[in-house]
């Protein structure tokens, strides 16, 4: 996450446990898949993490790229795909489930979409603690990460465009989902998102993925549900 290596690893090790919990105790595939979500979130920390360890340990610099886009194509392409595409493996409602199919595809779309722009144009990480940062940094900023792309004013647009259809498959999808505790997600991933615009203009990506990782938790919740009410011919 965008505040330090040390909340991100932090984070990361936390995160993982609940994921690992998780899988182990989802009793079907669907849910294992559901239930992955936490181990995710662990990794794209982990991945920033040592993301901040590249840009404050000059022995570890060569990695900073690599890092860079290993993170954003978790945070940009991953979420948008993997959301709807778990929920719809859980939804047993017919109908309900070709609408969240819509949102699949919107999210595979926006994944394909953002991974061309990503892997065909420069971007890097940017704080304060780099040369290229402006001597006019505020010093309450210098613990953010923010990332800063390299493309013309056309693909912009064509980021707005996606930026958008990203919300719709990773918020809207949970509310479509016949089960009553997933509108959770929908809900901490709006607050979350809300959050990092309002309080962290410019380091929007890093901050969200942060508070969005608060869902691992709603994951787990939703999984101990399932399996209580899971026959045990399947556990």
């Amino acid at each position: 996450m965008c505040f330090s290596a040390t909340a991100s690893f932090g984070a990361s090790s936390v995160l993982g446990t609940i994921g690992i919990i998780s899988i182990v105790k989802a009793p079907t595939k669907p849910q294992k898949l559901f239930g992955s979500i936490p181990l995710l979130f662990a990794i794209q920390q982990l991945t920033e993490g040592l993301l901040w360890l590249s840009i404050n340990h000059i022995e570890m610099a060569v990695w900073q790229e690599l890092l860079t886009y290993i993170f954003l194509f978790f945070a940009m392409a991953v979420w948008p795909f993997w959301i709807p595409f778990t929920i719809h493996q859980l939804e047993k409602n017919e109908k309900r489930k070709k609408i969240i199919s819509v949102f699949v595809w919107i999210g595979a779309i926006v994944a394909i979409g953002v991974c061309f722009i990503l892997f065909s144009h420069p971007v890097k990480v940017v704080t304060p603690f780099c040369f290229s940062c402006p001597d006019s940094a505020s010093a309450s900023l210098r613990d953010h990460l923010h990332y800063e792309f390299d493309i013309p004013v056309q693909v912009k647009n064509l980021i707005v465009a996606f930026s958008i259809l990203y919300i719709a498959a990773t918020i809207v999808t949970p509310f479509f989902s016949s089960n009553k505790k997933m509108k959770w997600l929908g809900v901490v991933f709006l607050a979350s998102y809300l959050f990092a615009v309002l309080f962290y203009k410019g380091f929007v990506i890093s901050v969200w993925c942060f508070f969005a990782a608060l869902l691992s938790f709603i994951v787990f919740w939703i999984i101990l549900d399932f399996r209580k009410n899971t026959p045990a011919i399947h556990q």
